[in-house]
């Protein structure tokens, strides 16, 4: 009678034990998940600001345009054009990832948490990219007729290899900078301010939970 009331005493104990220990379980993991997301709150911050500026920036960009259009070569004009529609496309691309931000801060699933992270990490890396997109536009506002035709050697043997050049650089940025590159001195010299950091301390506190869980 006296072990069968032992083994009862143990299996009470071992219940409430499984039960502290998978309260602490889920404790551990909110906690962790919480640190997740108050890290992304200085990219969500960076970000609004970038959109911001972004769109008074682009108002301005338009306003040139509409006034310089009638005078301005055809050069300076799709120069201006491509730099526009670039920096559209930048503030569309900020505005889908504090989307993806808010969509974090309202997930409790780790596993949709850590898509969804993994998803901001690479918007985050292709706006940079496509920025650099952009710039053989830098080479080409300067351009116009009368330097082809009368300065031939000029645009031939200066501005059209400087133009290559600029162009060769904008597709090597938007092909390079991706996740894979990520311990890479100069891709660590790009992305060392509060945006990217937030993101990658995030990122962080997400797979110590993985980590945990696995243990």
């Amino acid at each position: 009678m006296e072990n069968i009331e032992m083994i009862n005493l143990w299996k009470q104990y071992d219940e409430r034990l499984e039960k502290t220990i998978s309260i602490n379980h889920r404790l551990i993991a909110e906690l962790q998940q919480q640190k997740a997301k108050n890290a992304l709150r200085p990219a969500r911050n960076y970000k609004v600001i970038a959109i911001l500026i972004g769109i008074v920036y682009a108002a301005l960009i338009a306003y040139f345009l509409y006034h310089l259009h009638p005078i301005a070569s055809i050069f300076i004009n799709i120069s201006v054009v491509i730099h526009l529609i670039v920096t559209l496309v930048a503030i569309a691309m900020y505005a889908h990832q504090i989307v993806l931000i808010n969509q974090i801060d309202c997930t409790e699933n780790i596993v949709d948490m850590q898509y969804k992270m993994a998803k901001l990490k690479s918007s985050t890396l292709k706006v940079i990219g496509v920025c650099f997109l952009q710039f053989p536009v830098f080479a080409t506002w300067n351009i116009n007729l009368e330097l082809i035709t009368k300065n031939p050697l000029a645009f031939w043997f200066i501005q059209v290899p400087i133009l290559v050049l600029f162009t060769y650089i904008g597709i090597w940025f938007y092909k390079n900078i991706n996740i894979h590159n990520i311990e890479k001195r100069w891709f660590r010299m790009m992305f060392w301010g509060s945006e990217w950091q937030s993101i990658l301390k995030a990122g962080k506190f997400l797979k110590e939970i993985e980590n945990f869980e696995k243990n």
